[in-house]
């Protein structure tokens, strides 16, 4: 008696068709320049620029009983400007497209790729802007450590002045790329004696770092939660962001600052342009523009760049 089977290689190997029902999308890493930065609004009819004027130092001198004061003093002040520049996102979805992919949702996931597209090259312009501080701790292939970051907020909380002391402003940040955090934190866990010094810690090995020692809260709360469980340290909130570029020699430039020092101008949020129809393509047009610009303010004495390695971990 004939089986009449249906698939590959079956009698019916020809009419079963391939159905698709799930669709997802791919992740980005979301970043957190934004959350750590000094937000302002080009407002409409305000010119192409936003100007941030700051006045100079003035000096107090000893008098002498009797004697006129003679140290008029003459004010300055200097303008640093900020030009934000548009940023899209375009799809075209032709109608033939939409009316035949088996995803009936396939616009309102464009939609939700789009944004993701643009909020991620939000964040990347933002950290783009960590090797532009002047003072710089660290070094190419230098494995991070806590000490650098406390160096790095030592060198703002005096404004990497130490003839005229500027401390930045609170509150501090450092963002470091997530695997130049996960090894620094490590030696927040409860590490073997032989350990605390650094000796043994290595550039990409993660499996020596974590031994039985002394427990210490923090190193739990490491060993529970993982590098964002550093939190605040040093008078400085601590974030991993992936979106930091690492070049060719597997380094990377994240950065110890002050929240006043990383600038976010936004001139107009993302929004998707209401025209969304090309009649004679025949196709569904999506356009998702918005406008801003980085930058810094104080660059040589709000911030200051933390350079190290970012291996990736092999053992």
């Amino acid at each position: 008696m004939a089986t009449n089977l249906a698939g590959t290689g079956q009698a019916l190997d020809t009419s079963l068709p391939t159905i698709y029902t799930e669709f997802r999308l791919l992740r980005d890493a979301t970043g957190v320049a934004r959350k750590c930065a000094t937000k302002m609004k080009l407002d409409p009819h305000t010119g192409t620029s936003k100007n941030v004027l700051n006045y100079g130092r003035l000096l107090a001198y000893s008098l002498s009983d009797g004697v006129d004061m003679a140290q008029a003093q003459a004010l300055a002040d200097t303008n640093t400007a900020y030009t934000p520049a548009e940023v899209g996102v375009q799809v075209l979805l032709p109608w033939t497209t939409l009316r035949r992919v088996a995803d009936p949702s396939l616009l309102r996931r464009t939609g939700r790729m789009m944004n993701n597209a643009y909020d991620l090259k939000e964040d990347s312009d933002g950290v783009a802007q960590f090797p532009s501080f002047t003072p710089i701790v660290g070094a190419a292939t230098t494995v991070l450590g806590l000490g650098h970051a406390l160096a790095a907020l030592a060198r703002i909380g005096i404004g990497n002045d130490r003839t005229n002391p500027e401390p930045a402003p609170k509150p501090h940040h450092v963002i470091l790329h997530d695997l130049q955090l996960a090894l620094m934190a490590s030696r927040l866990a409860n590490l073997a004696a032989s350990q605390v010094g650094d000796a043994s810690i290595s550039d990409g090995v993660y499996g020596g770092q974590i031994a039985p020692g002394g427990a210490i809260p923090l190193g739990n709360d490491f060993l529970r939660g993982g590098p964002q469980a550093v939190g605040h340290l040093f008078g400085a909130d601590f974030y991993p962001d992936a979106n930091i570029v690492i070049d060719s020699s597997d380094d990377g430039s994240g950065a110890a600052f002050s929240q006043e020092s990383l600038i976010y101008i936004t001139e107009e949020e993302p929004r998707m342009l209401p025209d969304e129809t090309d009649q004679s393509l025949r196709a569904v047009e999506l356009n998702l523009v918005g406008s801003y610009v980085w930058g810094l303010y104080r660059a040589s004495n709000y911030g200051c760049e933390i350079l190290g390695s970012a291996v990736l971990p092999t053992s």
